[in-house]
């Protein structure tokens, strides 16, 4: 029967494609359907990769995809003349290296009030870290010196000494419009700046300069970003379970 015949090329479709998604893919979220880490709402989700999936990577042998579970489809492909980043695990614990790379988001994601989280680990803290960057003007987030530096179309804003990201570090950050912004490492305290901005970012592990784009040297095992505001019980649920899932203390 006809039904039956579109049903089995969904499956066959999506176990070929297991190992290695197609960008047309799209997986809808919802609260019921995928636990979000700590318990946190779906409301708002608008990236979420995570290495700890391999069948979200795909590899060639060097990521050249990297499926979003937040059902926004920005899934991360290689941005154009830059290495790709390969996977690899470290103390048991995956994570995707950037050696000078960047990928390229599927859809832009708007600055001005966003939640978001990244597990890295850097080499170095002396070094410029593109977390989220656009590719065509200087606007992003860069960690610069143990420092957040915030910068929207050149205009730069920097946090106090926030912490290393040497090791496996969670970075927080958070914008509320023209409200105040905070920026911490593995919960520890929270730095604020102001950033009042309406630009986008295109870009994960590069943003523009001057000089051409400036690219990460660092790793990154999961990103998730939400457009909204969350509350401190929320956003404590969210850093104790990643803290817990990539061996990262926090309080």
């Amino acid at each position: 029967m006809k039904w039956q015949h579109v049903a089995l090329c969904a499956v066959v479709l999506v176990t070929t494609v297991a190992a290695q998604w197609s960008a047309s893919l799209s997986l809808p979220i919802s609260a019921a359907s995928i636990a979000l880490p700590g318990g946190a709402s779906a409301s708002g989700l608008r990236l979420w990769v995570d290495s700890s999936e391999a069948a979200t990577l795909g590899l060639d042998p060097r990521v050249r995809f990297w499926f979003d579970k937040s059902g926004d489809g920005r899934h991360l492909t290689v941005s154009a003349g830059t290495r790709a980043p390969y996977a690899t695990a470290i103390s048991s614990r995956q994570q995707v290296i950037f050696d000078d790379g960047a990928l390229a988001l599927g859809q832009p994601i708007t600055l001005s009030t966003i939640t978001a989280f990244f597990v890295i680990r850097g080499g170095s803290d002396t070094g410029y870290h593109p977390l989220l960057g656009r590719s065509d003007h200087v606007t992003g987030f860069v960690i610069d010196a143990r420092r957040l530096r915030a910068l929207s179309n050149g205009t730069s804003v920097i946090t106090g000494v926030f912490g290393s990201i040497t090791g496996a570090s969670i970075v927080t950050i958070r914008t509320n419009g023209a409200g105040t912004d905070y920026a911490s490492v593995n919960g520890g305290t929270e730095y604020l700046f102001s950033f009042n901005t309406s630009e986008s970012v295109d870009r994960v592990g590069a943003i523009h300069s001057a000089a051409g784009a400036r690219l990460l040297q660092a790793s990154i095992s999961e990103i998730i970003i939400w457009n909204r505001a969350m509350n401190v019980t929320e956003r404590t649920g969210v850093l104790r379970a990643l803290g817990a899932k990539w061996g990262v203390t926090v309080p």
